[in-house]
């Protein structure tokens, strides 16, 4: 199994990388098995579990109904969790989108086992900070309007974790090989197609 971490911040395209790698691979005639999994079950099965045993000090209610993350651990809980998970597939054929969002990616990149990272390409996924957000809520709010469960990250979330993160020393620090694909404003999905060519080689 081809690992493919898909990283950035929340709303920077995580998404749209995954479909259009999907569409590639389909155009080509590439009958290749394309997985994706991320840590936000990992994350809502903590937060509710929380909720429902009455316990409040690891999560803060916001005011556009999402919450904040008060307890700094629960972050490396969930890429342990996430990790127990990604080693399910390992004996499959095909590859696996592993995708989570962080403001230290290398260092939670190490928190993986050596048997993820040694098959494994990094794509970070890079939007300015207020482009993230902007898409962020719009996703939540035509999630919410079709019904839909969608990733809310309150804006307090935004600020005060993802604000700054290691975006331009990613490629040099990270445990694999990091490829930065461009998303911010403007950017067409012609132009999401054209960076991932050279990634879909590599299935």
């Amino acid at each position: 199994m081809k690992n493919i971490f898909l990283l950035g911040r929340p709303g920077c395209g995580k998404s749209i990388v995954y479909r259009t790698i999907t569409d590639i691979l389909k155009k080509n005639g590439r009958a290749v098995n394309f997985e994706r999994i991320d840590d936000f079950p990992i994350l809502m099965g903590l937060h509710d579990g929380d909720v429902a045993s009455g316990r409040t000090d690891r999560f803060m209610p916001t005011d556009d109904g999402g919450f904040k993350i008060m307890d700094p651990g629960i972050w490396d809980e969930m890429l342990v969790g996430l990790n127990k998970k990604t080693l399910g597939y390992k004996d499959k054929e095909g590859a696996l989108a592993i995708e989570f969002s962080r403001p230290d990616n290398a260092r939670s990149l190490a928190i993986f086992s050596d048997e993820i990272l040694k098959n494994a390409t990094a794509l970070y996924i890079d939007a300015s900070f207020e482009t993230c957000v902007s898409r962020n809520e719009e996703r939540t709010k035509r999630a919410a309007e079709e019904g839909i469960d969608a990733h809310f990250v309150s804006r307090k979330e935004m600020e005060e974790t993802y604000l700054h993160d290691d975006g331009d020393t990613l490629p040099a620090k990270a445990p694999v090989k990091v490829i930065v694909i461009k998303n911010d404003d403007g950017v067409t999905p012609e132009d999401i197609e054209k960076q991932l060519l050279s990634v879909v080689d590599e299935f």
